[in-house]
């Protein structure tokens, strides 16, 4: 780049070598006292204060028909943006930044139990103690919200939270803080919903939508599957993306092929509807993604005969393993998709015939198999004497095969015997791993309601996988480990995906008191609730947008209910289980 100094600012502007991305920044002061110029050095002196104000912009546009580029005026908006915030005196500037971020952060309130202290973060770390270790927990959690806030707002051209947020230090950061799809851009946006941070994720519903772009180039490529003027009939993306529209499986066709990127990333869009039942966003947005993805699938799967299964060929279980047909991974996240395309469309009253055929397909997916020693099979193959155990690692990072269990609504309460399978698989697998692995376990054990299991991830992870500034580390810092253990203790305090709100699922002994306010449920319902003994003593909800309200908890038929201060009557629908109606 190139540095232009002038009496009251420094001005950085270039190009990247690569990709030819332009960039430029100003760093301008107000300050009583002199400012010398010499070089590229601005030197102040005589002054009883100095106010630096930095601004920063690139020509990128999230606009693959422009090739991801702007015509901006570079030079000429750093420095409006300078000036207009130097016309502000520091302690507003300082106001409206917390009144912004206070806005989003202070939604949810959080308390464990345990006792304050007045530990440094790094004392606190070298220190924990898992049964007592509630506060630094709740540091844990809240600072997964604080670093989301942080790296992903619903503005202009804005890009999802990548590998490491916004907090690269490096010219070559490690996996160059990219996205990957295999489920590391996934778990970012895992706590988004239940932290009640919904409009943090837009950049990534937005960054989804215009992958579809250059991802119907892929799919044509790679599936034979062609869209001609302006027909979404299907679009492909792999392990790794950038913000430029790469969706090739990339340098290394053997991890980096994962066509079932797509399926999965349409969870968490969808995800957005199912916490916020947003009509309008759902019928205009979510609704042409989910289309188009399912349109993909009901054109790229192949039957079977041997297996009598609609299959995903060549499979790949991410990061492990051989190239095999229809791998658990990849037959779970399109039965994912189907059912929930096939939902929308039912809602919605569109396109029928697509959902016939996506039905026909979707029954015989038959994605859940378990092996002969009683764990959920990895490869429906893999109890065969002619299947390779070549690259397989029996305490791999990965448990793709579980997808289904989270973040997906695949395993059923109903399911015993599958639900069993999980849990011996998730023995065998063990508690080490990367610090993202970690906090994946912790959501996995919390589905399966064990509690204190999901809590010995939790601690592990922060003994062993947390940096002293509380960033997770893989090694090195990854940021998805963060957003993975705030969903996972979000997952512990609540669930909603099986139909009905479940408080207190998977609560440790080490949270036997406490109490939690702002976390949201599926059907937009604000929970609050305080426990003891690990008893509920108060339950309550805010009903954002109305609905039927449906709850789940041990003898929740003999509480005292009141609407709005009035006490009512709640229809019971089974031992356990009651329904209300709610308005807005």
């Amino acid at each position: 780049g190139h540095v232009t100094t002038a009496e009251h600012g420094i001005l950085l502007k270039g190009t990247v070598i690569d990709t030819g991305l332009k960039f430029a920044s100003y760093l301008g002061i107000k300050t009583d006292g002199k400012v010398t110029v010499q070089d590229e050095t601005l030197t102040v002196t005589g002054a009883s204060y100095a106010t630096l104000y930095l601004s920063a912009k690139t020509n990128f546009a999230q606009n693959p028909k422009t090739n991801y580029r702007t015509d901006i005026d570079l030079e000429k908006t750093v420095k409006r943006i300078v000036e207009a915030a130097k016309a502000k005196d520091y302690e507003t500037l300082k106001k409206a930044h917390i009144k912004d971020y206070q806005s989003l952060f202070n939604r949810v309130k959080l308390n464990l139990g345990g006792s304050k202290t007045a530990q440094t973060t790094k004392e606190a770390l070298q220190s924990y103690n898992p049964e007592k270790g509630q506060k630094l927990e709740e540091l844990f959690f809240q600072y997964g919200r604080y670093l989301l806030i942080s790296s992903s707002r619903d503005r202009t051209d804005a890009l999802p939270a990548n590998l490491q947020g916004v907090w690269n230090a490096v010219d070559n950061p490690p996996w160059n803080a990219d996205y990957h799809l295999n489920v590391n851009l996934q778990m970012n946006y895992w706590p988004a919903y239940m932290s009640n941070l919904a409009e943090t994720a837009k950049p990534m519903i937005n960054y989804i939508d215009d992958m579809r772009y250059y991802g119907r180039i892929a799919a044509k490529e790679y599936a034979g599957i062609e869209s001609k003027d302006g027909q979404e009939n299907g679009w492909l993306v792999h392990t790794q993306a950038t913000p430029f529209g790469w969706t090739t499986p990339g340098w290394n066709y053997y991890w980096g092929w994962s066509p079932a990127a797509n399926a999965w990333m349409m969870q968490n869009v969808y995800d957005y509807y199912k916490f916020t039942k947003d009509e309008t966003y759902l019928k205009e947005k979510i609704y042409p993604m989910l289309k188009e993805t399912a349109k993909f699938w009901n054109s790229f799967l192949h039957y079977d005969k041997a297996s009598d299964r609609w299959v995903s060929s060549p499979s790949y279980s991410p990061e492990h393993g051989t190239i095999t047909i229809g791998n658990t991974f990849d037959q779970s996240l399109v039965w994912q998709l189907f059912h929930d395309y096939m939902e929308v469309a039912n809602h919605l009253k569109v396109d029928q015939d697509l959902v016939t055929e996506v039905k026909a397909k979707f029954d015989k997916l038959k994605p859940l198999h378990i092996n002969n020693e009683g764990r959920i099979k990895e490869w429906y193959e893999e109890d065969s004497p002619q299947f390779t155990n070549e690259g397989i690692e029996n305490h791999h990072r990965h448990v793709s095969h579980l997808v289904g269990l989270f973040p997906g609504t695949l395993f059923s309460k109903d399911q015993a015997e599958y639900l069993e399978a999980a849990r011996a698989t998730l023995n065998h697998r063990g508690d080490g791993g990367t610090g993202w692995s970690k906090a994946n376990k912790i959501n996995l054990w919390a589905r399966l309601l064990d509690g204190n299991r999901a809590h010995r991830l939790l601690a592990e992870q922060l003994k062993y996988s947390t940096l002293e500034n509380l960033w997770d580390t893989h090694a090195p810092f990854q940021i998805d480990g963060n957003f993975g253990a705030t969903s996972g203790m979000a997952e512990m305090l609540l669930q909603s995906h099986t139909g009905y709100i479940a408080p207190l699922p998977a609560l440790p002994d080490a949270w036997k008191d406490g109490q939690v306010s702002g976390l949201i449920a599926r059907g937009n319902f604000e929970v609050s609730m305080k426990w003891k003994d690990k008893n509920l003593q108060s339950l309550s909800f805010l009903s954002n947008v109305g609905g039927d309200l449906v709850v789940d908890y041990p003898n929740i038929e003999a509480s005292q209910i009141k609407v709005n201060g009035k006490p009512v009557t709640a229809t019971i629908l089974k031992n356990n289980r009651i329904q209300l109606a709610t308005q807005k």
